[in-house]
C-alpha cells in the first residue's frame, strides 16, 4: 500500500505529542473543508475552521444539563439530558437522554423539554448538535424534526465491548475490505 505523499507502508502510527501541532491541526482544516461539501448545511471558511479548530488536549471537559419538567404538584414527569463539550474543533451538544413518563405523554411534555434544549444550544453557540433514536419510535421523531433536527447524510456506525464480538474476517458480499478502505479514506 501507498499512501499519499509517496509514504510507502508501514506506517507508524503515533499519539500525539504536542497539542498545538500544526500539521495536525492543518490536516483538521482540510477535513473540515472536504467534509463540509457533502452536507446541506452553512459552509466555513478555511480561516472560519482554522479559527475554532485545536489544540487537541487530551482531556476535555463538558457539561451535562438536565431540564426537568415537573407537573403543578412539583413531581418530575419527564426530563431532557444535554451534553455540551469542545473535542478541539467546536462546542457540540447532544440530547443524550429525553424521557416523559406515560401519563405525561402527548401533552407537549417532550416537545418543551427538547425546545429548552434547543435555546441552551444556541446559547451556547453549538457547531453541531446530534440526537439517537430509534426509527421506531415516532413520537421522538416528530418532536426532534419539529425542533431542526434531520436524518444525517453519515451513516452512524457503533461498537459495543461485548464478549465474543470483534473485527470480522470477512464482511457481506460486497464488502469494501479494510485495505481498500485505507486506500479510499478521506
Amino acid at each position: 500500500m501507498c499512501l499519499d505523499r509517496g509514504v510507502a507502508s508501514p506506517v507508524q502510527i503515533e499519539t500525539l505529542q504536542r497539542a498545538d501541532d500544526p500539521e495536525v491541526l492543518a490536516l483538521l482544516v482540510e477535513l473540515g473543508l472536504e467534509d463540509q461539501v457533502r452536507y446541506d448545511h452553512p459552509r466555513e471558511t478555511r480561516e472560519e475552521l482554522a479559527a475554532r479548530t485545536g489544540p487537541l488536549e487530551p482531556h476535555f471537559q463538558g457539561d451535562n444539563v438536565v431540564f426537568v419538567a415537573r407537573d403543578e404538584k412539583g413531581h418530575a414527569v419527564g426530563l431532557c439530558w444535554c451534553v455540551l463539550f469542545d473535542p478541539g474543533n467546536g462546542l457540540e451538544g447532544e440530547v443524550a437522554e429525553l424521557y416523559v413518563e406515560p401519563p405525561a405523554r402527548g401533552a407537549g411534555v417532550a416537545t418543551a423539554l427538547v425546545g429548552e434544549a434547543m435555546r441552551l444550544f444556541r446559547e451556547r453557540e453549538a457547531t453541531f448538535v446530534t440526537v439517537w433514536t430509534r426509527p421506531d419510535n415516532p413520537q421522538a421523531l416528530a418532536v426532534y424534526r419539529h425542533h431542526g433536527f434531520q436524518p444525517t447524510e453519515q451513516t452512524v456506525l457503533t461498537w459495543l465491548p461485548l464478549t465474543g464480538t470483534g473485527p470480522a474476517a470477512e464482511g457481506p458480499p460486497g464488502a469494501v475490505s479494510e485495505r481498500d478502505a485505507d486506500n479510499h479514506a478521506p
